[in-house]
């Protein structure tokens, strides 16, 4: 049985290496970029099988060599 893991922006931030700020920001204007959801009253997390799969999505889109990677 699969079990889901939700978690904090704080763990969000460690996972991406970017600041908590970051996080708050991407979630509003990156379109693909995971939305976190209320889980509680004050207790607001993402899944993490989510945030996995946007990495993912990311490793398939690279580029080097003085070119920015198309988007």
């Amino acid at each position: 049985m699969y079990k889901q893991r939700f978690i904090p922006k704080k763990e969000v931030s460690r996972i991406l290496n970017i600041s908590s700020s970051t996080v708050s920001r991407w979630s509003k204007t990156i379109d693909n970029f995971p939305k976190p959801f209320l889980l509680g009253p004050n207790k607001v997390v993402w899944d993490l099988v989510e945030i996995e799969n946007y990495i993912n999505e990311r490793k398939q889109i690279r580029g080097f060599h003085g070119h920015k990677p198309e988007r």
